[in-house]
Parts: structure tokens; sequence; C-alpha cells
């Protein structure tokens, strides 16, 4: 497997805040995943992590 299906979204929060609020650190990350396609962010997003830790969505 490669790509976006080897991929999981996750955060150093509450450090991330550090740098601004949570709306900051969301939307500095919709900036980093807008050139993925909407199957691959939503994979990076929680559809990896939920097929690797075999919880149904």
């Amino acid at each position: 497997m490669s790509g976006t299906g080897r991929l999981m979204f996750g955060s150093d929060w509450p450090v991330a805040i550090l740098a601004g609020d949570y709306a900051k650190v969301w939307r500095e990350t919709g900036v980093l995943l807008a050139g993925l396609g909407e199957n691959d962010r939503a994979a990076v997003l929680g559809g990896t992590g939920a097929r690797f830790y075999g919880i149904e969505v």
C-alpha cells in the first residue's frame, strides 16, 4: 500500500495551539491537504486510521 492509505492525521495537541488556536490549526491542515482529492483527504483525516485500528465508520 502506498500514498494516502499509509497516512493518518494527527497532531501534538495541545502543543499545536502554541502557534495558534484550534481554528488556525484546522485551517492550516486544510491548506496542506487542499491538493488531494476527496477520497484521499477522507483517508488521511480518518479512513486510514479507522482501517488500521479496525474501527467501523
